[in-house]
């Protein structure tokens, strides 16, 4: 195999791993559900962010005419180790998809979690409560580009 050959596969590579995300936890999922955030934690002003024992389920729908891809997170939390840290999970869904994600916890204040869209860079985010499913619109711009936006509730 060539070099030039050597680097182009790497970079396809690569390329698949930063560029194409998959499902990511900070933890093992529990078994029976979908996409488990947390269920252990405080937050960093040494009060306990709401956790559950229940996992809160939600859908996330996507209505845009295009691929999205995002997080939701958690509210911070000190391990045992008092390092801060906090829980996400990424999805990516086609046109008209829709995915099933349950959480434990720590949620912000109201029982929410932080909903982040971005291309290569964050594009749209906000703290949304899990009581209802999640849509996510978008519009292709005239000129070139998107808009991309979701119901925060």
């Amino acid at each position: 195999m060539l070099y030039n050959d050597r680097m182009r596969l790497v970079f396809v590579l690569l390329t698949i791993v930063f560029f194409f995300p998959a499902q990511s936890m900070a933890q093992d999922m529990p078994s029976g559900t979908n996409i488990s955030l947390s269920n252990t934690g405080s937050n960093t002003s040494d009060q306990i962010g709401e956790i559950t024992n229940e996992p809160q389920c939600f859908n996330i729908i996507n209505k845009a005419p295009y691929t999205v891809v995002g997080t939701f997170k958690t509210d911070i939390y000190i391990t045992q180790d008092g390092i801060k840290a906090r829980h996400n999970s990424n999805f990516r869904l086609t046109v008209e998809e829709q995915a099933e994600f349950c959480a434990y916890g720590p949620f912000y204040e109201g029982r929410k979690l932080e909903l982040t869209l971005r291309t290569i860079v964050p594009i749209f985010s906000c703290k949304t409560a899990i009581t209802e499913d999640i849509l996510i619109y978008g519009r292709r711009k005239s000129g070139g580009g998107t808009e991309t936006w979701a119901t925060c509730l």
